[in-house]
């Protein structure tokens, strides 16, 4: 049984398996031609295609139609190009849902462990398209240089409004010419996240003050409740300007996002302040 969300197109495709390893190992395929997960120059593998891996590996344990209800995810340290990046996956039963624990490792040191919830959808989502091709109807796009995107088509977001606590953005509708907008049926939960740190980076090149994520990004996830099967009847994302602080020299960030005026996901993001006795070393996290 497959999930609603699984990835169609093959270029998405981010794990491999060898017969010889034990059941839920698999290796992260690195394609650095990827125009969404490397749409600009990078020294390191971007936490996004880590997510997409450990995501990956949680669909290939349904065993029934169902959606990812949830992304949780520890990140610890950074990935590097040099070495492959092994994925070994634990999922069990429990409380009707099927919870996947991913963990990602690098020369034997673990890089992230990430969560994720799969839950059973009884009744089928109508599919409807999930790209808009008709550009009179074309929202405006943010520019692409405050979110860090090269590729226009990998703009999610329209640009954000501002007031004193809160930002606002509307979600673009799907554009077939981005590949991170390949899915079977529904919206696939990282398109959402994605949408949500697009935003998170336009306040970090923008606003007032601290002009960026603060530090190192520890921690993402997000929680539905639903499926989308489109965003082409408006879906918003309000959030928060100020991360609230969470422990010493830790702080969070986190936005709900909204369809037909009712919250359907939350997307969150840990950081943490590195002091300089705390510096963490090439390629660590603390």
């Amino acid at each position: 049984m497959s999930a609603l969300d699984r990835r169609l197109d093959t270029r998405n495709t981010v794990l491999t398996y060898s017969p010889d390893d034990r059941p839920g190992a698999a290796r992260l395929i690195v394609d650095r031609d990827h125009p969404f997960f490397f749409d600009h120059p990078l020294d390191h593998v971007p936490g996004l295609l880590l997510l997409e891996g450990a995501v990956q590996a949680a669909q290939d344990c349904a065993q029934e139609p169902c959606f990812v209800s949830a992304i949780r995810a520890d990140l610890i340290r950074y990935a590097f190009f040099d070495d492959p990046i092994l994925l070994d996956t634990r999922s069990e039963d429990r409380n009707g849902r099927r919870q996947c624990t991913v963990i990602l490792t690098q020369k034997g040191k673990l890089c992230a462990r990430i969560e994720v919830e799969l839950t059973r959808q009884v009744c089928p989502v109508r599919a409807r398209p999930i790209w808009d091709a008709d550009p009179a109807r074309a929202l405006p796009p943010c520019p692409g240089e405050p979110l860090n995107k090269l590729r226009p088509e990998n703009v999610l977001i329209t640009t954000p409004a501002l007031d004193d606590r809160q930002v606002e953005a509307r979600l673009l509708p799907m554009s077939g010419t981005c590949l991170f907008a390949d899915t079977t049926q529904t919206v696939h939960p990282l398109y959402l996240l994605e949408a949500f740190m697009q935003v998170q980076r336009y306040l970090n090149a923008t606003q007032d003050g601290d002009r960026r994520m603060r530090d190192i990004l520890t921690g993402v996830s997000i929680e539905q409740t639903v499926p989308l099967s489109d965003l082409s009847e408006g879906v918003f994302l309000r959030g928060a300007r100020a991360f609230l602080p969470t422990g010493p020299g830790r702080m969070s960030r986190s936005a709900w996002i909204y369809a037909a005026q009712r919250p359907v996901a939350k997307c969150t993001i840990q950081t943490a302040r590195v002091t300089a006795r705390s510096k963490p070393s090439e390629g660590e996290k603390s």
